[in-house]
């Protein structure tokens, strides 16, 4: 499955408009903080696949001292997370890479996405995931986040669509089950679910006895 039909470099723009950096702050940072609370995220590494400017590793990065590494398929998009991240006087790990094919030297003690598993479909999409979980070091978490066709998503795409404002490409979003079951292939330990409006997000720990 590629994302070609999909214009990233657009969304990564839309990005710095005060609207989408208000979106992040009220709404997705949000959602992790409600996600995070009360687990015990380890200091370290953090890695970001589909990070587009990265704005929520930069919070991350801010709150639990996790330094990141960010993963895009788009040079372009990477330089404006580059500028994103100068901003606070911080220099993010930058790599260009697609999540099908990554090829990383290490494992880190965070990783997480957003926005990203829903635009594969069937085993291209268990493939990321996998990638997902390969570079989570033994006891460490791995987030994820992906839409979920509830009536809040729904009205919500109906509109960006019928006002052509659909710039996502291939989408489709997870019910509860199939996203709890593409954790529990891989053997991680779900420490913790969120529901808000249009989204799920997993909180998970990879078993300190998997060996990659």
């Amino acid at each position: 499955m590629s994302l070609s039909s999909a214009d990233w470099e657009a969304y990564a723009r839309n990005t710095f408009t005060w609207m989408i950096r208000a979106y992040y702050y009220f709404t997705v940072w949000r959602n992790y903080i409600l996600l995070l609370r009360g687990l015990k995220i380890p200091q370290g590494t953090l890695l970001e696949i589909g990070s587009s400017t990265g704005q929520i590793s930069l919070r991350i990065e801010k709150k639990y001292s996790l330094k990141p590494t960010l993963v895009d398929t788009s040079q372009f998009t990477l330089s404006l997370a580059k500028q994103f991240f100068l901003q606070s006087n911080l220099r993010p790990i930058l790599i260009c890479q697609d999540a099908l094919n990554l090829s990383l030297d290490q494992c880190y003690d965070f990783v997480h996405s957003h926005g990203l598993l829903e635009h594969f479909k069937g085993t291209v999409q268990k493939n990321v995931f996998r990638n997902h979980v390969k570079y989570v070091r033994p006891g460490g978490w791995l987030v994820c986040w992906v839409p979920t066709p509830d009536r809040f998503y729904r009205i919500n795409r109906w509109y960006l669509e019928r006002t052509n404002q659909w710039i996502f490409g291939y989408e489709k979003p997870l019910p509860l089950k199939d996203f709890i079951l593409l954790f529990q292939r891989e053997g991680l330990q779900i420490q913790k679910i969120c529901h808000p409006p249009g989204w799920l997000g997993i909180a998970a720990q990879k078993s300190q006895e998997t060996l990659d």
